[in-house]
């Protein structure tokens, strides 16, 4: 269980949410990948929620951008997940074998229930 703050919690949001739609590959990589640095800068530790519930087409090289957000957030103490509850986004992520390194949810409530609130984690 990973222990953060959640997103309902007052203050400040803890962390950032990355809507992405339609076909995910080359001709919209960079409008992605865009969104996810800039998400990244905003909260400290980086920490971000990449929303995939409305993708119809995953390609590789949004994996690799995916997984280099992952690394910037990580080398900051920070940590990046995927809601996805459609088949495209998971099978891929299966047969790539990444499950563990890009870990992902069915549903925001499967998320929020993941994420404990820091003062309760202790």
């Amino acid at each position: 269980m990973v222990a953060v703050p959640r997103s309902d919690t007052p203050g400040p949001a803890r962390f950032r949410t990355v809507r992405a739609r339609g076909e995910l590959d080359i001709a919209t990589l960079h409008d992605l990948e865009s969104a996810l640095v800039r998400a990244l800068a905003e909260t400290s530790p980086p920490c971000l929620v990449v929303d995939m519930r409305e993708v119809t087409f995953l390609d590789c090289s949004v994996i690799r951008v995916l997984l280099r957000a992952r690394t910037t957030a990580l080398s900051q103490e920070g940590w990046l997940v995927l809601v996805c509850e459609h088949v495209p986004v998971g099978r891929l992520l299966r047969r790539l074998e990444l499950q563990h390194l890009l870990p992902h949810y069915p549903t925001p409530d499967a998320l929020d229930a993941a994420l404990v609130p820091a003062e309760d984690a202790n």
